[in-house]
């Protein structure tokens, strides 16, 4: 009999890696612990999310799809698929997982955020207009609220 083992505790590691902005460090361990347990979803969606933040998107969507596919879900992966897609322009599919990861989190207000700018980027200023609305439902601290009334501001600007 084949003893599993939790890997979890290697993957927060590598989160602490990536807090300290050891990228490649968090990177490598993820990587190992893919080697150990290839079935292991949790260190492909982290990896994915670690490919986004340094603007490797063709290996972040490959870590991410492959996450999915083995039933990873998460509000914070699926925002970052949503993103790579807003930052590819592939709206629609960016819509798509903005709105997995509300549905799975609708206390996650970063997905509200970024789902505006893609409304936004579509010519949908109403729904741009309500996304950045619930995120102020959030009691953002004052540095966030100042970005998303500039955004409305801006936002309602182009409406009139």
């Amino acid at each position: 009999m084949k003893i599993k083992v939790d890997l979890s505790p290697f993957c927060v590691r590598a989160r602490n890696f990536l807090s300290k902005g050891q990228v490649d460090d968090a990177i490598d361990l993820f990587g190992d612990v893919i080697k150990v347990d290839p079935e292991f979803s949790l260190a492909y969606a982290d990896r994915g999310v670690t490919y986004a933040m340094i603007e490797k998107y063709d290996l972040a969507l490959k870590d991410l799809e492959k996450a999915f596919s083995m039933g990873y879900e998460d509000a914070s992966a699926y925002s970052a698929m949503a993103t790579i897609l807003y930052q590819l322009k592939d709206y629609e599919s960016s819509l798509k997982y903005f709105d997995l990861s509300i549905k799975k989190d609708p206390a996650y207000p970063i997905s509200f955020y970024n789902r505006s700018n893609v409304f936004f980027e579509m010519g949908d200023m109403s729904s741009a207009v309500a996304d950045l609305e619930a995120c102020l439902r959030f009691n953002p601290d004052e540095k966030m609220k100042a970005i998303i009334y500039d955004r409305l501001n801006l936002i309602k600007g182009k409406i009139e």
